[in-house]
């Protein structure tokens, strides 16, 4: 029988081909109707566009498989990968996020270039065309100005961070919505959004769902928006901190890395592991003090603890918190404060704290 850790990548690695068939396939639709030479890296396209007969291609379906396809050739350029653990992904989701500077996001420069960030077990979430769907990938990539050009998030030259959330519709009893007629159209959504990385930028997760409520034409956001811009932001700042949980994986060895027994796909360039160490960890903790919580209760008076009020142990929120290091504080940095704990010496009959749940991240 397969490990966890196996499975998961197994998961992770049918998540991002059905990502990667999606661009690919929007790369093949421009070059059908003769727009395979539109510049590699432009977005929303434009240049074109009035070429392709409305009954071909509109002129929405163009601007929208020019980005896919950007985006496709730009990731095809390194193929990076990171696998968020669903642990840490179901910590992540609860972290708090305050007011961010802008310049914290330019430490994706320190990460290979234009990670996909996959999700081996998706999350449901709302969608921002309605219903709900399966929290797929986001992928990271730069903006330079004024041109709108995607570059590298390496690139010296990138002002925004270019965020894509992909996502899985769903019916309304869970199943994938079918391919629409013809199929012409992507089965998945995609949700554009931009972080800026400005040195004097700072903004909330309310700026920046304002910011794509206005681009789709609302003066304020829908909770849809703000979900998916503080999920997008939840993991950012994540990969942005030096202190993030990334690993490689182990190499296989011996019969089981034998390739014929192995599922084949077009394995990335560059496979990471985000949060397998951490989240397992959290989660672990975080039973350990829901047990402890129910037997203290059990065993006090009513009153909250014998011999006198005490809370009962439980988890207060963890959050993302920016820090300022380096030469005259110039640089910004972010920390993940794990949640940490009220009355920890009721976690267990012996008096004892749970293992490693207040230990900072390494």
């Amino acid at each position: 029988m397969a490990s966890k850790d196996v499975e998961l990548g197994r998961a992770t690695a049918e998540v991002a081909e059905q990502v990667v068939r999606e661009l690919t396939a929007a790369d093949r639709a421009l070059q059908s109707v003769g727009l395979g030479e539109v510049p590699d890296y432009a977005i929303n396209g434009g240049l074109l566009v009035s070429a392709v007969p409305q009954n071909v291609l509109n002129m929405a379906e163009v601007r929208q498989r020019v980005t896919l396809a950007a985006l496709w050739r730009l990731w095809a350029r390194s193929k990076n990968v990171a696998a968020m653990h669903p642990s840490m992904a179901s910590e992540l989701a609860t972290y708090q996020l305050g007011t961010l500077p802008g310049q914290l996001f330019r430490n994706l420069a320190q990460r290979p270039p234009n990670l996909m960030v996959v999700f081996a077990e998706p999350e449901t979430i709302a969608l921002d065309t309605g219903g709900t769907g399966r929290l797929l990938a986001i992928l990271f990539c730069g903006r330079t100005e004024p041109e709108k050009l995607l570059c590298l998030t390496s690139d010296p030259r990138m002002e925004e961070v270019a965020v894509t959330v992909v996502s899985e519709p769903q019916a309304d009893d869970g199943t994938p919505l079918p391919p629409p007629p013809g199929g012409s159209a992507p089965v998945l959504e995609f949700c554009h959004l931009s972080i800026p990385v400005g040195a004097d930028s700072k903004f909330t997760v309310e700026d920046l769902a304002l910011r794509l409520a206005r681009k789709r034409g609302r003066e304020e956001p829908t909770d849809a928006q703000r979900g998916m811009v503080e999920r997008a932001l939840q993991v950012a700042v994540y990969l942005c901190s030096s202190k993030a949980d990334i690993t490689a994986p182990p190499t296989l060895r011996g019969k089981s890395a034998n390739s014929g027994k192995q599922r084949r796909w077009n394995k990335p360039d560059s496979f990471l592991r985000l949060g397998w160490r951490l989240g397992p960890r959290l989660k672990a903790a975080r039973v350990r003090v829901q047990e402890a919580r129910q037997s203290a209760a059990r065993s006090t008076d009513g009153t909250g603890a014998a011999g006198g009020w005490r809370q009962y142990p439980h988890q207060r929120a963890g959050h993302m918190k920016t820090v300022w290091v380096g030469p005259g504080r110039s640089l910004a940095d972010s920390r993940l404060i794990e949640p940490y704990w009220v009355s920890q010496d009721l976690v267990d009959a012996n008096g004892e704290a749970p293992e490693g749940i207040i230990r900072p991240v390494r």
